[in-house]
């Protein structure tokens, strides 16, 4: 009898300990009868809305507020799995500003958002791409990096309308050439050749605030940090140098021959209304740069998740937004892909 009261207790407990406790995270009760009326397509503006129910959760620490989810459904913040309610964006004090940019894709159920918020205070930069599944949200990808310099709020203040403007639809492109000219830049990098990629003589390319190519004379910034090159150095010309050149000519100079490769790419998100594609690329960094001697000593050993969203028109790449960076250990993967990260 002590038994059975033992596990009646235990069944209770379950039952009022919360959704934590008995079931996963915001389970919904039983799924309603069968009825065609049931399936109502998820449109741009009904994949905006949900993300912005999303963050909206995230600004009030409210996770009974996030849109209904999937029993299943999966999150990771910088690539370590979690749950929704857990990990720094939930746990601290997160409010807007006037910096975001939405890729909707109504034919994959996904939507992503790079923007600038100020987490407990500060400047972050924050990535955000959830999947949709019959309503529902099936998957929670957050990637976030803070000590953003002042230097780089100009930048971080309005998209560039290339970034957030529909295109009339006699200029829009087919998915299938949206991810094709996405993956090139990625081939381009890979095979150090600036020709491989799709780039509008135009292009250029934001990296967590800092304008990188195709800056005019005599400015530019060779890396996303606040110091300028020394005009008075050997390094800083080159540096400055590098930095006015269009994305294929830095290409043409193997800078980025230490990328040992990048991949999983994972171009998800395609939003053919703005001509846009959101990539979540994994760079794999291994020590080694092509063309180097055998005996050259050890380069960079780390990898880097982030976000990169390519403004597409014509065919060609004209904008980048690459933010924000989060590195990982060598070896360490996606958080979505098995076996990923060597």
């Amino acid at each position: 009898m002590r038994k059975n009261s033992l596990a009646l207790c235990a069944l209770v407990g379950l039952a009022t300990a919360g959704p934590s406790a008995a079931w996963p995270q915001h389970y919904q009760g039983p799924e309603p009868e069968w009825s065609p009326s049931l399936v109502k397509p998820c449109d741009r503006p009904c994949l905006v809305g949900l993300i912005d129910r999303y963050m909206n959760a995230i600004f009030q620490h409210d996770p009974a507020a996030v849109p209904p989810v999937q029993l299943d459904v999966r999150m990771t913040e910088n690539t370590a799995p979690m749950d929704i309610g857990e990990g720094m964006l939930w746990r601290s004090k997160v409010e807007p500003t006037s910096f975001k940019i939405y890729i909707a894709d109504p034919v994959s159920g996904q939507v992503a958002l790079q923007a600038r918020l100020k987490v407990g205070g500060r400047d972050t930069l924050v990535a955000v791409r959830l999947k949709i599944d019959r309503g529902k949200i099936s998957e929670v990808e957050q990637l976030w990096a803070g000590n953003i310099n002042p230097a780089a709020i100009p930048l971080l203040t309005t998209p560039r309308p290339g970034l957030v403007a529909d295109l009339p639809p006699s200029e829009r492109e087919s998915r299938d050439l949206l991810y094709w000219a996405a993956n090139s830049y990625f081939d381009a990098l890979e095979g150090d050749d600036g020709k491989i990629g799709a780039f509008a003589d135009d292009c250029v390319r934001d990296e967590n605030g800092y304008q990188t190519v195709n800056n005019p004379p005599p400015g530019g910034r060779m890396m996303p940090a606040p110091t300028l090159p020394d005009p008075n150095t050997e390094q800083g010309r080159a540096q400055l140098k590098f930095s006015m050149l269009t994305c294929a000519q830095q290409v043409d100079t193997k800078t980025f021959a230490f990328m040992k490769h990048i991949r999983p790419r994972r171009a998800l998100v395609i939003d053919e209304q703005k001509g846009l594609v959101a990539t979540f690329p994994l760079f794999v960094h291994d020590g080694t740069r092509r063309g180097a001697p055998p005996d050259a000593p050890p380069g960079m050993l780390q990898n880097l998740v982030t976000m990169e969203t390519f403004g597409i028109r014509g065919g060609r790449i004209h904008e980048v937004e690459a933010m924000p960076f989060v590195t990982i250990p060598y070896g360490l993967g996606n958080g979505w892909t098995e076996e990923s990260g060597r």
